[in-house]
């Protein structure tokens, strides 16, 4: 066993040695190291299923661990930590390449241990790489800020919750759950669930991410916001639910809402967004709401739901960003007014955006719609077997989930119609496919949302069952597997009629009043939802979710700075001024001296 903790203990180090390996090489060196050291942490984390659970107590110093849930988590970070290195192949700034794998180091980290100072330290270090990455362009230096003092919180909130769980003898990680938890160990809950979602990006604390995605390098944004942080922020969640089982229902039932609001004020806000990143950063916070709203019912089904969304929403949302760094390549630009036509030009990474854009709308056939349908039968699970005041909510619950995936459809078809298809623009008119590596990294995701979503009973089902201790009800209504490759043969055959149909159509340059069409007839993806945007009463919601008016950290900010004015104004930098303040302290403490004496 002992060796076993060993080999936990160099999933971490061997990263970090590679790390410092890369900061004294070029990125050309860098980049391949990477990929060694990628290829090793996971044909490790492959070997180590079959010894699970690898275990260490507490109180004999052992600071790595391995059970069935961290296992879940860390395969799949493993799998995209794969992935990630290969995009980086044509990464040129080494230090995005030295970030990268101490990224992976922390996040391992963070995942493979049940020690409560450990996982605070791993935690936090993840959180520190997203300002280093952001903190690296200037035009994210702002948002580098907001993100570091949302992490910060994230990280006091787990400091004061695993204080009051430890004082009141009921640990955080690996130790029974209370049978009936009292009003401390409920406060401790909560702030453990918000600071799971400052860590994956969930109302209320979920501001920072469309800004990093927005403005941060896309390097660092398909491997933290948008995949890792994701899955470490749900573990934490998922690991709650599990451990401390007996939760009241008007928790789990705030949680769920809180899963379902994020849902829907998110997807609104990408429905309004030309910028293709700020568009999928919106998305990156909406689909935690699934996440959220799945693990938060409380029972089987949700949970796993809860869970296989999380890991689907990482390959999926990963490969939309690696898709719009391919995009940005080929153009120079992310902004939905200045593109088109791409798909002839790069019809490798409109393949692979489009799978990933049907993934992350619920669409059948993908792993998208799996998970989430997993999550819908979640709530009525809850909904029948909850008191009524419940059911009602959880009825709320399941439409607004509903209405996200709509929108979120509606979405991406904004998305894909601007980029891909219409008229080529100036930017797009000579553009040729992404390099290589951007297109290799962006099919093998798009690969296994389809792979996921035909065979997901087979992978990653038994792992989830095993890290939940659940088996999955066969009752839910899925059709079988044989079922679902007849419908992807049928599509196939479909689609190839239609094309043999069509490919001898001749296309003819179209004319208006006599002269030939022109860039400016053009017709934008983005001009119906600037409808909705001026729409009544949404205009008024929109303007003020523009002026920061529902940002939780302006609102801190804000009022913190009442309460440091004051402290400024004593602060005159007087000698005199001190002696007087230092005088004043010292008859104060003489008095309390005296009384107690």
């Amino acid at each position: 066993m002992e060796a076993f903790v060993n080999v936990l203990s160099l999933m971490i180090i061997v990263p970090l040695i590679t790390a410092l390996m890369n900061s004294g090489t070029s990125w050309k060196v860098a980049r391949w190291l990477n990929i060694i050291a990628c290829l090793y942490l996971l044909t490790i984390t492959v070997i180590l299923w079959e010894y699970l659970p690898i275990t260490t107590e507490l109180t004999g110093g052992g600071l790595f661990s391995l059970n069935e849930l961290s296992y879940f988590a860390l395969l799949f970070v493993n799998i995209l930590g794969m992935a990630f290195s290969i995009y980086l192949l044509k990464c040129k700034t080494l230090k995005f390449h030295v970030f990268f794998i101490m990224t992976m180091s922390f996040v391992n980290g963070a995942l493979m241990t049940l020690n409560a100072i450990a996982f605070l330290v791993f935690w936090g270090l993840s959180g520190l790489m997203l300002y280093l990455f952001a903190v690296s362009s200037k035009e994210a230096a702002s948002v580098a800020k907001k993100t570091l003092i949302i992490s910060g919180i994230s990280d006091s909130l787990l400091i004061f919750a695993f204080l009051l769980l430890g004082s009141s003898g009921n640990g955080p990680f690996g130790l029974p759950g209370t049978s009936e938890p009292g009003s401390w160990e409920i406060t401790a809950f909560s702030f453990i669930a918000l600071a799971a979602f400052a860590k994956a990006g969930a109302f209320p604390l979920h501001t920072w991410i469309p800004e990093y995605c927005e403005k941060s390098p896309i390097e660092s944004v398909f491997v933290l916001p948008a995949s890792l942080d994701k899955i470490l922020g749900i573990y934490l969640l998922a690991r709650l639910f599990l451990e401390y089982y007996n939760l009241p229902e008007a928790f789990r039932a705030a949680i769920a809402g809180i899963g379902a609001f994020t849902i829907i004020i998110a997807v609104m806000m990408a429905l309004i967004q030309h910028n293709a990143r700020k568009l999928l950063g919106y998305h990156a916070v909406s689909q935690v709401g699934y996440m959220v709203l799945g693990i938060a019912t409380g029972n089987p089904i949700g949970i796993i739901g809860g869970l296989l969304h999380t890991v689907n929403h990482s390959i999926y949302k990963s490969g939309l960003f690696m898709g719009a760094g391919n995009v940005e390549d080929m153009t120079g630009s992310v902004e939905l007014s200045e593109l088109g036509g791409l798909a002839r030009r790069a019809p490798l990474t409109f393949s692979g955006m489009l799978t990933c854009s049907f993934s992350i709308s619920g669409l059948p056939l993908t792993n998208g719609f799996v998970s989430k349908w997993l999550v819908y039968q979640g709530v009525l699970i809850a909904l029948s077997q909850s008191l009524y005041g419940y059911r009602v909510l959880y009825t709320l619950y399941l439409i607004m989930a509903l209405f996200g995936s709509a929108l979120t459809l509606a979405s991406f078809m904004k998305l894909n119609f601007s980029i891909f298809l219409g008229k080529a623009t100036e930017r797009t008119i000579n553009a040729k496919e992404a390099p290589l590596p951007g297109v290799i990294a962006l099919l093998i995701n798009a690969s296994l949302c389809l792979l996921v979503g035909i065979g997901w009973k087979f992978f990653p089902l038994p792992l989830i069952e095993s890290a939940i201790g659940k088996n999955f009800e066969s009752s839910v209504g899925f059709l079988s597997t044989t079922q679902l490759l007849s419908i992807v043969i049928l599509s196939l055959v479909f689609g190839a009629l239609i094309y043999l149909t069509f490919r001898k159509v001749r296309i003819n340059s179209a004319f208006i009043g006599g002269q030939k069409d022109s860039a400016r007839f053009r017709i934008s993806g983005t001009g119906f939802f600037n409808e909705i945007r001026n729409m009544k009463p949404l205009k008024a919601i929109y303007d003020n979710a523009e002026k920061d008016y529902f940002d939780i950290y302006t609102h801190l900010k804000a009022g913190l700075k009442i309460v440091v004015s004051p402290l400024k104004k004593l602060h005159t930098g007087e000698l005199s001024f001190y002696s007087v303040w230092v005088t004043i302290g010292f008859m104060v403490l003489l008095l309390l001296f005296l009384r107690s004496g």
